[in-house]
């Protein structure tokens, strides 16, 4: 048995699994626990984030003391043993299929052995001939329980359309909770880039949530093993948010998502291992939705371009494109590259990286992931999303009705969504007078790219 400390920062869901937590939560925001209790996403919220949400009609002087009254209740609970939790039936499914010649945006992607493919917000790798793809390993995340990534899984191909998976090739750490890789440690994103200096892999990860945090490892081979050598970095003290990393020669830049205020470009130190100079801003003074994370930087022509998404959690939106003369400059937006999107949310999927092919002049490939098929998103549904979440920050200019706010509470969040059935949109980009153009296909063909 182990003590359950709950604050104004559990979930409703932990709040709720208790009769005496539930009774301390009902004396001080009465009706609240009914009305959530009919909304499964909300679950996931924070007490907190809750009376985030409720604006001005819960005191402050109440939210503390909820806070030290859930504190200061003795409740004990089974110790959860996360290392037994099983694959999710999207996990578990194997459906075999004969060897494919396209790329299918937006369909189920299954590897050579007919498991769905479990790299998300992942990353394209190049090195001796074939191509490596990773990234989070979503096969245990249902949404209704602490795993939020199961270590990193890796695929190999020869061709970027059939993938064998290579297993997980930074293991899930149940050692203690802090640990970088526990499962409930929100890792998110991993960057891998290979230094020049020290001629070792380095795989940078984000943490979301409260902890915005790093955790940098380096390995000898791409695929590891891998030792950490930063954990729980912010660098100088930025909460951190999504992130990319490009190298130029035998310097490394990273873009952050800096407290949600502006995009921040670093430059890294010459191991790759630590942020050693801040060098310039962009996408500052902006609000959710419109503040800007899912940073893909590339380069083509001698112009450095950076498509980002919004920040509506696992729900796409909008994306932008800016450009740069350069890695170090600050990037000018040139507006959404995706063309014909009736959604106004990317083709429904989130941006996380885009890869140059090697050999192929004009093959650019961005990388995105659709993290939530059963909730698509079109034009009407993408404004309401848009206006609900703007107007906390600018009631003047943005306004929604409850009905509305109620459409929004009903959409997938971050803590309550089922990522293991999460797909794939691969797309070329196209260039049109020097700007990054993405166009819908159903199906597509890398050995058509010369």
């Amino acid at each position: 048995m182990q003590r359950a400390e709950l604050s104004l920062d559990s979930s409703l869901r932990e709040i709720f699994s208790h009769e005496e937590s539930r009774t301390v939560f009902d004396k001080f925001l009465p009706g609240i626990r009914e009305h959530s209790e009919n909304q499964p996403a909300v679950l996931g919220f924070s007490a907190r984030k809750v009376i985030a949400y409720a604006g001005q009609t819960i005191p402050p002087e109440t939210a503390d003391a909820l806070d030290t009254a859930l504190q200061a209740l003795e409740l004990y609970t089974e110790a959860p043993k996360l290392a037994d939790a099983p694959l999710t039936p999207d996990g578990t499914e194997i459906v075999r299929e004969p060897p494919h010649d396209a790329i299918y945006p937006g369909k189920v992607w299954r590897d050579t052995s007919g498991r769905r493919i479990q790299a998300h917000g992942g990353a394209l790798y190049y090195e001796n001939g074939y191509y490596y793809w990773y990234g989070e390993n979503k096969d245990r995340t249902t949404g209704q329980s602490e795993v939020w990534t199961w270590g990193m899984r890796a695929y190999r191909s020869a061709d970027l359309c059939n993938w064998e998976d290579l297993g997980l090739f930074i293991l899930p750490d149940f050692s203690n909770r802090n640990a970088p890789m526990h499962p409930a440690s929100h890792a998110d994103r991993p960057h891998i880039i290979k230094c020049v200096a020290t001629g070792k892999y380095v795989c940078w990860i984000k943490h979301s949530g409260e902890a915005a945090c790093f955790s940098v490892m380096q390995a000898d081979s791409l695929l590891g093993p891998y030792e950490v050598k930063q954990h729980h970095y912010r660098p100088f003290g930025y909460k951190v948010g999504d992130f990319d990393i490009s190298v130029c020669g035998e310097t490394a830049y990273l873009y952050m998502d800096a407290d949600h205020r502006g995009l921040v470009t670093l430059r890294l130190s010459a191991d790759f291992l630590t942020a050693e100079e801040e060098i310039c801003r962009q996408y500052e003074g902006l609000h959710a939705p419109f503040c800007r994370e899912g940073p893909a930087v590339f380069m083509r022509d001698g112009k450095w371009y950076m498509l980002t998404s919004g920040m509506t959690g696992y729900v796409p939106n909008k994306s932008d494109c800016a450009v740069s003369d350069a890695p170090d400059k600050p990037f000018v937006s040139i507006g959404d590259p995706h063309i014909g999107d009736a959604s106004r949310a990317s083709f429904n999927s989130q941006i996380s990286q885009v890869f140059k092919v090697p050999g192929k002049k004009e093959l650019y490939i961005a990388l995105a992931d659709r993290w939530v098929p059963d909730y698509p998103v079109d034009a009407r549904l993408a404004d309401l999303l848009e206006r609900c979440t703007a107007q906390k920050f600018d009631p003047e200019h943005y306004a929604a009705t409850q009905e509305e706010m109620q459409v929004m509470l009903q959409s997938p969040m971050l803590d309550s969504a089922n990522t293991s059935r999460a797909d794939y949109v691969w797309l070329p980009i196209t260039f049109e007078n020097g700007n990054p153009k993405i166009y819908w296909r159903d199906s597509w063909k890398p050995s058509d790219f010369s």
